[in-house]
């Protein structure tokens, strides 16, 4: 939740490629070729976005506002560094505001009172209303997030809408049970909402993130605080105005845009937010866990990082693992938690899978994200485009083959080439921790035991994919793997009804299917004594 100083950023230099920053070293460039890419698209130019910015202020009770100190942040634009907006930066007196709207919004209007079924048509109209503003909503996504228009209108605003209506779908089927017990009682017991849920987003998904934060909560009528990033919150504040036009009461949703070491940690100390959750980084979970125990020792879920492997055997249909091997790591600027980023491929194929990945990466289209045809648009911010050079060079220092990529890419914006590495080792940073960019480490293995020890020797446990042509081959990687998700000849997988979450320092908890309402519900039991039980 570290506050992003933007401004003094900028400042910096960067435009230096790190490859001749370590010229003199002694490194291994193997077959690098890092000039043979396709030609930037709309680099020179950056397209101006289709869409209007209407909605900068806090919602608090149904209404935009703004921020009690009437101070602003810019959000800006990962294609230039430019402002997009200033939007209203909340803080603890904000979080106040909108934890007692939401707080009355339970315990005194209609939402939780209200019918499910009538709660599922609220829903059902939300969801008419992102399709039909999708291309509002992706345009909105793409320009503050740097992510390709086609993958937001194509790929995530379908899934969104689908996920809203999927949740719809449950409103009215939250059923308790009649418990048989021994003695002259009736017992049954009640699946209630837990209250008020406070609940923070990250940017690099941040209409997707809101959505399978909201709809759950909804659903089970709970009134709701979100956070969003800072670097993002434009198309959860038009969302959100979405939802009050689809009839959601006042006080039911509350939207404050901020930062971390502010709002977001007003949010999760706070003593009247019931429940939390949180999507981010794990050493940001574990501030936001901490927060939340020493205040009122609110239920906490957690979606954070991971270092997933893609595992490739020697079985493999190797032209499909490439290409999907590909996606899973490059897919949203490696900027995906789940990112299939170790790489480990059989001995026996790792010749061939390696030089088919290294010209797959070369083919990738680079550019502005609103140029039709472009794969890969820049990373969020200078913060993060520097964070994966560094990665890069590390890489690079700690001896492994950089077979592509390796610099920026263009003289603007923070785009970076599509980069892979070989002969990467486990001990290396780059095969530790998590880049989120587009850097693909691939490693060798020998046998099954031995890749299945290695892609659970990490403290993550988010996903994994296994690439085979063999079923017990299949079985035993992902009953072996420690893992939340694995993925089978396919990756990135994100049905509506599929649950999502990590083990060991992934976090906790679910997100999307049926096991997501249980973190939004109470279970209340309720014993009746029976003065004359019919079966006496």
């Amino acid at each position: 939740m570290a506050t992003r100083k933007f401004s003094s950023l900028l400042s910096k230099t960067f435009g230096t490629s790190v490859l001749s920053s370590l010229k003199g070293k002694n490194i291994n460039l193997g077959r690098c070729s890092v000039s043979r890419y396709s030609t930037a698209i709309g680099l020179e130019e950056p397209i101006t976005p289709p869409v209007k910015v209407n909605y900068t202020k806090l919602l608090i009770n149904g209404e935009f506002v703004n921020s009690a100190s009437g101070k602003t942040f810019p959000t800006h634009d990962p294609r230039t560094g430019n402002v997009i907006a200033h939007v209203a930066e909340g803080d603890k007196e904000d979080i106040n505001r909108a934890v007692a709207a939401a707080r009355t919004a339970f315990d005194e209007g209609p939402w939780p009172k209200m019918t499910a079924y009538e709660r599922s048509r609220v829903l059902f109209r939300f969801a008419d209303l992102i399709d039909k503003h999708s291309d509002e909503l992706a345009a909105l996504e793409s320009w503050d997030t740097g992510k390709t228009y086609e993958q937001a209108s194509q790929i995530e605003l379908p899934m969104i809408s689908r996920l809203i209506r999927y949740y719809a779908g449950w409103a009215d089927k939250i059923h308790g049970l009649t418990v048989q017990a021994d003695g002259p009682y009736q017992v049954q017991t009640l699946h209630e909402p837990i209250g008020v849920a406070g609940q923070i987003i990250p940017w690099n998904f941040p209409l997707l993130m809101f959505v399978w934060k909201v709809a759950p909560a909804l659903a089970t009528g709970n009134s709701i605080v979100l956070k969003t990033a800072e670097q993002t919150p434009l198309s959860s504040l038009y969302a959100a105005k979405l939802l009050h036009e689809a009839g959601l009461p006042e006080g039911v949703l509350n939207v404050i845009s901020g930062f971390g070491p502010t709002a977001g940690a007003a949010l999760a100390s706070h003593m009247d937010v019931d429940k939390l959750a949180f999507t981010g980084s794990t050493e940001t979970g574990k501030i936001v866990s901490e927060l939340a125990g020493r205040s009122n020792l609110k239920p906490v879920t957690l979606e954070l990082g991971g270092k997933s492997p893609f595992i490739v055997c020697e079985d493999a249909d190797i032209d499909k693992a490439v290409e999907t091997a590909h996606f899973a790591l490059f897919f949203n600027q490696g900027q995906c938690c789940c990112a299939g980023s170790r790489t480990f491929v059989h001995e026996k194929v790792y010749d061939e899978f390696l030089e088919k990945s290294k010209a797959r990466a070369m083919k990738r289209v680079v550019g502005d994200p609103f140029q039709k045809g472009v794969e890969q648009g820049p990373q969020i911010d200078l913060e993060q485009f520097e964070k994966v050079m560094n990665y890069i060079k590390s890489g690079i220092e700690s001896g492994a083959t950089i077979e592509t990529g390796g610099e920026r890419f263009g003289d603007k914006g923070f785009y970076i080439q599509p980069t892979v590495f070989s002969n990467v080792q486990d001990n290396m940073l780059i095969a530790k921790e998590e880049i989120f960019g587009p850097v693909q480490s691939i490693l060798k293995f020998k046998d099954i035991s031995e890749v299945i020890k290695r892609s659970n020797a990490t403290t993550y446990g988010l996903a994994a994919g296994v690439f085979t042509q063999n079923i017990d081959t299949a079985n035993t990687v992902t009953r072996a793997l420690r893992v939340g998700t694995v993925w089978v000849n396919c990756f990135d997988v994100f049905d509506a009804a599929i649950p999502f979450g990590g083990y060991k320092m992934s976090g906790h908890g679910r997100e999307k299917g049926v096991y997501c309402l249980d973190n939004y519900l109470q279970v209340k039991a309720v014993v009746t004594s029976l003065e004359n039980p019919a079966w006496l």
